[in-house]
């Protein structure tokens, strides 16, 4: 039996929001001119550079400027050289795989074409598992030569099973029914497990279960299952035992619905039950299904206003701050200029460019009164000076030469939507990781405003902000 909350979860079908067909939108020309930026800061930094950069940036430009064939191989190239990355090698894998198809490789590297996946990612894994035949290549391959996790924690989209069922969770039964086949006819239970149970049709897992392949270590299987099963919104595969294995199904379930990064794993700190956490989740889902601010290819600024929100009010604000006080956000955003950044700072961001959005567009004449949940962790009378400052175009190239004011500036002329000074402000900034940082930081941003060629449903639970780089999308 489904209970009312996963059934309006199975409704919802994990229909993938209508994205703009036309990538030329207002924000292209920003997107391209930080990609660039990021393509040409990152590789003048030393040996010990952040290589994290360089692979979105790399797509960014490629999914929006109608660069010519033979100009993509050179600059997947250059970075391939020059970044160590792992996400640049699944990029390059993407593409290849989807621009020449797996036939064209398999003729070209003759012998040697088993080793061209090796180390293929996610990316790589669904557009060799799109092209007519790739499942059966793709398990194959795998079962020859075994998956290495991503790391060794054991987590569910660490390990191949559910990286490949998150690659094509946005595909329909039938399709994930040909992979679940594919993997049992090599052996592979891992593998049809976490597939068989991302499934729209919650009996798939039973099915597959009943064919008798997997008999070793059920409760590992069980396990991830749960996860896969969670990632398009079904409950346990087994009944709970505890009041917390049932919560702690909705978070995951809720978590699958949120935009970029997720505030709900932030949200099982607040307390050892998960009761606060699971009713956040809960009312995060009903008010997306009902159309609310939240939207699943959007950036994360409404979902996480929103939960922190309902966590407030169900929770009290003490706890709330207490928790995320002390909780350290390791997320792809904002200049830091200390070496602690928590939760409460992203809080207190998002408050701020919130309060001031009216005026900064005109909307309001004056300047909003403190917001009741900022923290004195943010210094709000420096975010009212240069609101005044961005929202009269007095904004001055020398204002980037301090990290912190350089990170309110670009935050408020974002959300004023000034898109010309805003390319200007970053342009004319100094070089370094701070802007590298900002620039590709707001092109992702940006392109949840345009065709979100890097919204990928269940994002914020499956990829932990690993991007996914799909060729085959509009």
């Amino acid at each position: 039996m489904l209970t009312g909350f996963f059934s309006l979860l199975l409704l919802s079908c994990l229909a993938s929001p209508a994205l703009a067909s036309d990538k030329f939108c207002p924000q292209r020309e920003t997107i391209l001119a930080f990609s660039d930026i990021v393509l040409a800061d990152w590789a003048t930094f030393a040996p010990s550079a952040p290589y994290r950069y360089g692979a979105e940036a790399a797509y960014l430009k490629i999914r929006y400027t109608p660069l010519p064939d033979e100009q993509i191989p050179v600059l997947l190239a250059n970075l391939l050289q020059q970044n160590k990355y792992a996400s640049v090698d699944d990029l390059a894998g993407a593409w290849y795989l989807h621009h020449f198809g797996y036939k064209a490789i398999q003729v070209s590297a003759g012998p040697k074409f088993d080793q061209t996946f090796s180390g293929i990612g996610i990316s790589g894994i669904r557009a060799l598992l799109l092209q007519e035949g790739g499942e059966d290549v793709l398990m194959k391959h795998f079962a020859a030569t075994p998956f290495m996790p991503l790391n060794d924690s054991g987590q569910a989209f660490t390990v191949e099973g559910g990286i490949v069922a998150a690659a094509i969770a946005d595909q329909p039964d039938e399709f994930k029914e040909r992979v679940v086949q594919a993997a049992e006819a090599h052996g592979l239970n891992d593998i049809a497990n976490s597939v068989s149970a991302s499934e729209t049709d919650p009996l798939a897992w039973h099915r597959f279960m009943a064919r008798g392949g997997a008999k070793d270590n059920l409760d590992k299987l069980t396990y991830y299952a749960n996860f896969a099963g969670a990632m398009v919104g079904h409950p346990r595969v087994k009944a709970a035992k505890t009041l917390k294995e049932e919560r702690l199904q909705r978070i995951m379930a809720g978590a699958a619905f949120e935009p970029q990064e997720s505030f709900l794993q932030h949200m099982r700190a607040v307390d050892r039950e998960d009761e606060i956490a699971a009713r956040v989740a809960e009312r995060l889902v009903l008010s997306m299904l009902d159309k609310g601010v939240v939207r699943r290819s959007g950036t994360m600024d409404a979902a996480w206003l929103f939960e922190y929100r309902a966590a407030v009010a169900l929770s009290g604000r003490s706890a709330i701050e207490t928790t995320f006080d002390s909780r350290p956000y390791d997320g792809n955003r904002y200049v830091r200029t200390s070496g602690v950044f928590t939760v409460r700072n992203v809080i207190d961001r998002l408050l701020a460019v919130e309060a001031l959005q009216p005026y900064l567009t005109g909307e309001a004449d004056t300047i909003p009164p403190k917001p009741e949940d900022l923290s004195n962790k943010i210094d709000w009378p420096r975010w009212t000076e240069m609101a005044t400052k961005v929202r009269d175009g007095a904004v001055s190239p020398t204002l980037a030469a301090d990290l912190e004011t350089f990170g309110i500036v670009t935050e408020l002329l974002l959300a004023k939507g000034d898109q010309e000074a805003l390319r200007a402000f970053v342009q004319q900034a100094p070089s370094g990781e701070a802007r590298l940082s900002v620039a590709n930081d707001f092109a992702m941003r940006l392109d949840r405003a345009c065709a979100a060629y890097l919204y990928h449903p269940g994002e914020a639970f499956t990829l932990n902000r690993r991007p996914i780089f799909k060729f085959d999308t509009p």
